[in-house]
C-alpha cells in the first residue's frame, strides 16, 4: 500500500543535506569525464551490488550490515556522505527503535542504506519499496548533481534517470566496487574550492 510517508522519505527535498554530496560525480565533472558513464556504472556496481543489498540485509540485522556498509566506503569523504545521510534521516523522529535511537546516540555509525532501513521497517514500508526508493533517490541525487554542475541538462537527466530505473535487478550478495570513484573521491578530498562535499 502507498502511503504519503512513502513520498515523504524518499522526496529529493527531505531535509537530510544530500544535495551536499555528489558522491565522486563532481570531480568526474572536473576531469571532463563521461558523466552519463560513470553515473551508469555507479548505478549498477554501487547502488544496486551495493546500498541496494544492504536495505535488505539491514531490515533484520541493521547492526553487522551498518558495519559492513560503513567498512566499505573506502574515502573520508564517501564515509561522510553516507553517516551524514542516515544521521540526519534518523535526527528527523520520524519513527522509533532501538537501532535509530542508538544512532542518535552515536552508538552506531549510521549509514544511510541501514538507517533507511530501519525507518522503514519501523513505519510499516515494505522492504521492496524501501529497497526501490533508496535506489530511485540515490541515482536521483547523482543525476541532480550532474545537472547542477552543467554536466548534463535538465532533459537529459531525466532521460538517464528514467533508463536506469528501468534497469532495476536485485542482487543477493553485498558486492559493491568501483574503484574509479574511490580514485575520483580520495582526490576531491584535495580540491580546495567545490561545490559538493564529495
Amino acid at each position: 500500500m502507498i502511503t504519503p510517508i512513502i513520498f515523504q522519505i524518499f522526496d529529493s527535498a527531505l531535509p537530510i543535506g544530500s544535495f551536499n554530496f555528489s558522491n565522486g560525480i563532481e570531480e568526474a565533472f572536473y576531469r571532463k569525464m563521461n558523466i552519463q558513464e560513470v553515473i551508469t556504472y555507479y548505478y549498477n556496481e554501487v547502488i544496486l551490488r551495493g546500498d541496494a543489498v544492504a536495505v535488505r540485509l539491514a531490515f533484520e540485522n541493521p547492526v553487522e550490515t551498518d558495519k559492513l556498509v560503513y567498512s566499505s566506503k573506502l574515502t573520508k569523504e564517501l564515509k561522510k556522505s553516507s553517516t551524514f545521510l542516515g544521521k540526519s534521516l534518523a535526527s528527523l523522529d520520524l519513527c522509533n527503535n532501538e537501532y535509530l535511537s542508538g544512532v542518535k546516540e552515536g552508538k552506531y555509525k549510521g549509514t544511510y542504506p541501514v538507517v533507511l532501513a530501519q525507518t522503514c521497517k519501523c513505519l510499516g514500508i515494505d522492504k521492496d519499496v524501501c529497497v526501490k526508493g533508496l535506489v530511485y533517490s540515490e541515482t536521483a541525487q547523482l543525476v541532480f548533481s550532474a545537472v547542477r554542475l552543467g554536466g548534463i541538462d535538465f532533459k537529459s537527466g531525466q532521460k538517464l534517470l528514467s533508463n536506469l530505473l528501468n534497469q532495476f535487478r536485485y542482487y543477493n550478495e553485498y558486492e559493491p566496487s568501483y574503484p574509479l570513484i574511490d580514485i575520483l573521491s580520495k582526490n576531491h578530498e584535495k580540491r580546495e574550492v567545490k561545490v559538493f562535499e564529495s
